[in-house]
């Protein structure tokens, strides 16, 4: 007998990297309504920062309430139903509204509640009320470029224009699948830490990079992506990764050994210098015996570059000044 899956909410909210609160011009809160266009804010922001292991989360229904019956019929008749998997999702640019992350056996209420506990975060942001809460061990907040599970919205048996969806018609059952595979997969990712690595041949370094192209290129088409290399035109970086209107610079380096410290071309680094937030670096070590890559991007909230993967760690980069010197006989 196949196991009931337990009730289901999707909630959207304002689009952020990390919901660790917001500073201004780096992790700013956009899209979500128009409570957030009007006041640069929402309760949101703080949706994955823990407090003493808890999580809590914040979206605003159309009313004053979450209808409860809705997600259960045989428990909504209280404040609260329990053992809930909250969906997440916000809008992406050129993408659009996507999961962004989930909060597993979650207490969803009937009201708002003000938190009692909070964090220095949840002050200095002035967050006071949710409505959601979870075991942070529970919730999972998707790196941005594994953000590409797209929610149909205002089409039949998909989200309305309403923030709290419930999913409960036969139409959406094919989305509520979809989305239950993405958080069954428990995507994985390796960090990874600097050091230099030993020259090798011409013959070897190109099967090395190729094989770290592949590797990369398989990645983001598994994720949904149109990947087209542009290694011959010189652009600054060796693949482009579409997804609707949006696309990714992609600049691959591949490795042979386990840690890594990647060289960069004059072109290359211009591309990478500017920090822009489209643009990827795609780290691949053990490429020949067992590739495992990691994407690094620049953080406006932190104001570095992070590789994203199962733990987070952040680039140590050191510029080099060169020159190329001859003689001109007279």
């Amino acid at each position: 007998m196949k196991k009931k899956s337990p009730p289901i909410l999707f909630c959207n909210i304002g689009w952020m990297e990390h919901y660790q609160g917001q500073r201004k011009g780096a992790d700013e809160i956009t899209g979500g309504g128009g409570y957030i266009i009007k006041h640069g804010r929402g309760d949101e922001i703080c949706n994955f920062v823990s407090v003493e292991g808890m999580h809590y989360g914040w979206v605003q229904p159309a009313g004053e309430q979450i209808a409860l019956e809705r997600i259960d019929e045989n428990g909504g008749t209280g404040d609260s139903i329990s053992g809930v998997t909250v969906v997440w999702t916000a809008k992406r640019q050129g993408v659009g509204t996507v999961v962004v992350g989930w909060y597993l056996n979650a207490i969803v209420f009937r009201e708002k509640r003000r938190q009692s506990k909070r964090s220095a975060l949840h002050r200095k942001n002035h967050v006071k009320q949710y409505r959601i809460e979870a075991p942070a061990r529970y919730a999972c907040l998707l790196p941005v470029d594994k953000r590409i599970c797209k929610i149909p919205r205002q089409v039949k048996g998909g989200m309305g224009q309403a923030n709290v969806w419930y999913a409960d018609s036969p139409l959406s059952k094919p989305t509520v699948e979809r989305v239950l595979d993405l958080i069954g997969g428990k995507y994985t990712g390796k960090s990874v830490r600097p050091i230099r690595t030993k020259n090798q041949d011409q013959e070897r370094k190109a099967r090395v990079e190729k094989a770290a192209v592949r590797c990369c290129c398989d990645h983001f088409e598994k994720l949904g992506y149109v990947v087209t290399s542009v290694e011959k035109d010189n652009v600054g970086w060796d693949l482009e990764a579409q997804l609707g209107k949006l696309k990714l610079r992609i600049e691959v380096k591949g490795l042979s050994e386990k840690r890594f410290a990647v060289e960069m071309t004059p072109n290359e680094y211009l591309a990478f210098s500017k920090q822009h937030e489209f643009y990827r670096l795609a780290v691949v070590v053990n490429a020949l015996t067992d590739p495992s890559l990691s994407i690094c991007r620049f953080s406006r909230e932190q104001g570095e570059w992070v590789a994203e993967g199962s733990s987070e760690g952040c680039l140590r980069i050191m510029t080099k000044m060169s020159a190329t010197i001859s003689l001109e006989m007279r």
